[in-house]
C-alpha cells in the first residue's frame, strides 16, 4: 500500500524534478517507509512506500532487468505468486519476491491485458520505453484511487488530488457541476472531481497510449471487466451455502498474504464477523480485532462486537467516539482533496488510528451489502415494487388484456417503471431538487436539471433480470467505489494503514451475482430478510438473535449534533454568518439557516446540513479555487465499453 505520482510529457521533454518531488512528498503519509523517483525521456515516476510484502526488495519505481519497463504501484496483487510462477515458466527472471515485479513482467508478457489477470486492489502506471507505450490501470472495484490531470502537452497522475495541486500548471478551476452532484449524492461521482480538468479513472478501466506524439485527445479510458448478474438455479440452498462458505474462506485466505502483522475491523455486523471468523479458522486465536462505539446507544454496536470477539476468542481493542472527535474533520477533509460527505468517515478515521497503533494492515468486511443485498434501501425498493404489484392486481380485466397485448408487442410500461432510474435516485438522494432550488443562487439554478452521467450510463448497462440486481449493479458502479471505498482508503492511508476488503474478491462477487434473488433477499411472514445467504452462513455458528437483529450501520449521531447548541450546528452557523464565507457565494444564506431551523426529531435534515458543513469547510481551505458562474465544462474522457451494444436510453437525473 503506497502513494504514486507521475508526469508523462507528450512532447518528450523531461518533467521538472522539483515538481515531481513536491507531488511525491505530498503523499508521504501514504508511504512512510520509503520513497523513490525516476525521470527519463519525457517520463517522471514517483513513489511513497508502505512496506507490506518483501520489506527489503520492494522499492519503487521498479524496473525489469534491462530497465526498459518501469512501474509505480499502489495496492496488493493477491495472486502474484501464482502469476510469478507462470511468468518464470515463460522465461522471465525475477530478483524480488514483490508483487510490483509481477506487474512489470506481466506487462512485458501480456501487454495491457495483464490487468485482467490481476486479483487484488491496485492502481498503477507502467511505462515501456522499448514499445514506447504507457499504461494506467485501476482495480476491478475501485479499492485504490487514481486521479489524472490532462494538459495540452502532458498527463499527470497521483493517488490523491492534493498531489496534482503541487504541479507547475495554472491552478485547477473548480467545477460547479461537481458541487451539484455532491449535494445530490454526498460524493462526487466518477469520472468527475471538484476540479474541471482533473478526472478519476473509473474502476475496472485502463488507459493505454503511445509515448510518441500522444495528445490529450488520445487519452481514452477503456473498461476491461464488467460485473454480470445472471441467476444460476442448478444448486439448492445447502449447496449454495457450502459453495459460498468455501469461497469466503478462500477469499479471506488470499487476503492474508503479508510479511507484517495484521488484524481485522470488527463492527459486530454480519460481514466483519464472518471475515473475523474465517481469519480465526485459518490463523487460530491470535487474531487482533478493532472496534469503535458511541455513547449514544442507538448508534453503538460495541456489545455485539464484544460478543463476536469473545465467541471467536479474538484479542479485542475498542474506543468510544465522542463529539469532540469532530476536531479531526478539517484535517481529514484536506486528505480527501474534494468535498466528501459520508459522515461515517469520522468513526472510520478513529478505528483506523486505533488499528495502526498495533498493526500496519487489517482486513475489513466492506462490500458485503452490495454483493449480497444487505442495505435497507434495497429492502425499501423491493417493498415499493410490491406495492405497485398489488395495484396492478386490482386493475380491471380490460386494462389487463390491453397491457397483455402491448407486452406481446414489446412494450411493458410496468417493467419500465419498476426499473427506471429516477425512483432509485429519489430514494438515495441527500438534498432533493426542491431544497437545491432554494439553496442555489439564481446564477447557478441551471445546474439543478443537469443529469448525472455516471448514473445514466450505469442504468443503461444495468441488468433487467430482477429489480434487486438492478440496484445492486448501480451501487457497484457508483456508491461502492465513489463513497465506501474512497472513505476507507483516505481514512486508512491518513494513518499509513493498509485495509483489505476481503469480500471484494472477483470470483466471490461474480458468484454472489449468480445467486437467486431469494438467496440475497428472502421474503416471508410479511417481511424481508436482507443478505440472507451471509446470515445463513453465520447462523451456522452464531445464535439467531445475533444474526437477525436490526441493522444499525456505521454512523455518528449526526441528527443530535445538529440540534440547537450542538457542535455541528454551531460550526455551520459560524460558516454561514462569516461575511467572507465562500459558501454564501454559491448558496443563499437565509436558506441554509431555514434548513437548520426546520431540522428536528420529526424532520431529520442532518444529512443535507452535514453536506453544507463539509462543503463550507472545504471552501475555507481552498480560497484559491475559483468557480465560473457557468463554466464550459472540460470535455470528460470518452468511456469505451468492452463491447458496444445498443441500449434503451435511461431516465435523466432530476
Amino acid at each position: 500500500m503506497c502513494g504514486i505520482a507521475g508526469i508523462i510529457r507528450f512532447d518528450g521533454q523531461s518533467p521538472d524534478g522539483d515538481e515531481l518531488l513536491r507531488m511525491t512528498q505530498s503523499l508521504a503519509h501514504r508511504g512512510p517507509d520509503g520513497h523513490g523517483m525516476m525521470i527519463r525521456a519525457g517520463v517522471g515516476l514517483g513513489h511513497r512506500r508502505l512496506s507490506i510484502i518483501d520489506l527489503e526488495g520492494g522499492r519503487q519505481p521498479m524496473a525489469n532487468e534491462d530497465q526498459a519497463v518501469w512501474a509505480t504501484f499502489n495496492g496488493e496483487i493477491y495472486n502474484f505468486r501464482r502469476l510469478k510462477r507462470e511468468l518464470e515458466s515463460a522465461g522471465h527472471r525475477f530478483v524480488t519476491d514483490c508483487d510490483t515485479e509481477v506487474i512489470v513482467h506481466g506487462y512485458e508478457q501480456w501487454g495491457a491485458a495483464c490487468v485482467e489477470r490481476f486479483r487484488g486492489m491496485f492502481a498503477f502506471a507502467v511505462v515501456d520505453f522499448r514499445r514506447q507505450t504507457a499504461l494506467l490501470a485501476r482495480d476491478h472495484f475501485g479499492v485504490k484511487p487514481l486521479y489524472y490531470r490532462l494538459g495540452s502537452q502532458q498527463l499527470a497522475f497521483a493517488s490523491e488530488l492534493e498531489a496534482l495541486r503541487q504541479m507547475n500548471d495554472p491552478p485547477c478551476r473548480g467545477s460547479l457541476t461537481a458541487v451539484e452532484m455532491f449535494l445530490r449524492l454526498q460524493y462526487i461521482p466518477t469520472p468527475l472531481t471538484i476540479y474541471d480538468d482533473v478526472f478519476k479513472l473509473p474502476p475496472a478501466h485502463r488507459i493505454e497510449f503511445s509515448l510518441r506524439g500522444a495528445s490529450a485527445a488520445a487519452i481514452e479510458p477503456r473498461r476491461y471487466w464488467q460485473l454480470q448478474f445472471k441467476t444460476e438455479r442448478t444448486l439448492d440452498e445447502r449447496q449454495w451455502l457450502d459453495r459460498l462458505d468455501e469461497m469466503v474462506s478462500r477469499a479471506v485466505g488470499d487476503s492474508l498474504v503479508a510479511d507484517v502483522p495484521f488484524g481485522v475491523f470488527l463492527s459486530g455486523g454480519i460481514d466483519s464477523t464472518l471475515v473475523a471468523q474465517k481469519m480465526r479458522d485459518q490463523l487460530g486465536s491470535n487474531v487482533r480485532a478493532f472496534s469503535i462505539g458511541f455513547e449514544e446507544q442507538e448508534y453503538n454496536e460495541l456489545p455485539y462486537a464484544r460478543q463476536a470477539a469473545e465467541q471467536l476468542g479474538l484479542q479485542w481493542e475498542y474506543e468510544i467516539v465522542r463529539p469532540d472527535a469532530l476536531a479531526v474533520l478539517p484535517d481529514l477533509l484536506r486528505h480527501y482533496g474534494e468535498p466528501y460527505g459520508d459522515s461515517s468517515a469520522i468513526p472510520t478515521w478513529y478505528v483506523c488510528r486505533l488499528a495502526r497503533r498495533h498493526v500496519p494492515m487489517v482486513l475489513s468486511g466492506d462490500a458485503g451489502d452490495e454483493a449480497f443485498g444487505g442495505y435497507g434501501s434495497y429492502r425499501a425498493w423491493m417493498e415499493t415494487l410490491d406495492d405497485r404489484t398489488a395495484l396492478r392486481r386490482g386493475r380491471p380485466w380490460w386494462k389487463k388484456a390491453v397491457l397483455g397485448i402491448l407486452r406481446t408487442m414489446g412494450y411493458d410500461r410496468d417493467a419500465q417503471c419498476d426499473y427506471a432510474l429516477q425512483p432509485w435516485l429519489d430514494r438515495i438522494g441527500y438534498i432533493n431538487a426542491l431544497w437545491r432550488r432554494r439553496l442555489w443562487r439564481d446564477d447557478f439554478a441551471e445546474l439543478i436539471d443537469r443529469p448525472c452521467e455516471l448514473f445514466v450510463r450505469a442504468a443503461g448497462e444495468a441488468p433487467r433480470c430482477d429489480p434487486l440486481s438492478f440496484v445492486q449493479f448501480l451501487d457497484f458502479q457508483t456508491y461502492l467505489p465513489c463513497d465506501i471505498l474512497t472513505k476507507v482508503d483516505v481514512a486508512s492511508m491518513y494513518h499509513a494503514l493498509e485495509v483489505r476488503p476481503s469480500l471484494l474478491d472477483v470470483e466471490l462477487v461474480e458468484t454472489a451475482a449468480q445467486l437467486p434473488v431469494e438467496m440475497r433477499m428472502r421474503s416471508g411472514s410479511g417481511s424481508r430478510t436482507a443478505k440472507y445467504a451471509l446470515k445463513a452462513l453465520l447462523q451456522r455458528t452464531f445464535p439467531a438473535e445475533f444474526v437477525h437483529r436490526r441493522k444499525q450501520g456505521f454512523a455518528i449521531p449526526r441528527d443530535r449534533w445538529f440540534l440547537p447548541g450542538g457542535p455541528l450546528r454551531q460550526r455551520l452557523e459560524e460558516i454561514v454568518s462569516d461575511r467572507q464565507s465562500r459558501l454564501v457565494e454559491l448558496f443563499r444564506g437565509e436558506s441554509v439557516f431555514s434548513m437548520m431551523r426546520e431540522h428536528g426529531p420529526r424532520n431529520d435534515l442532518s444529512g443535507p446540513l452535514w453536506l453544507l458543513l463539509v462543503l463550507g469547510l472545504w471552501l475555507e481551505q481552498h480560497p484559491d479555487v475559483a468557480f465560473a458562474p457557468s463554466e464550459p465544462r472540460a470535455a470528460a474522457p470518452r468511456f469505451v465499453p468492452p463491447q458496444r451494444r445498443r441500449r434503451k436510453q435511461a431516465a435523466a437525473v432530476g
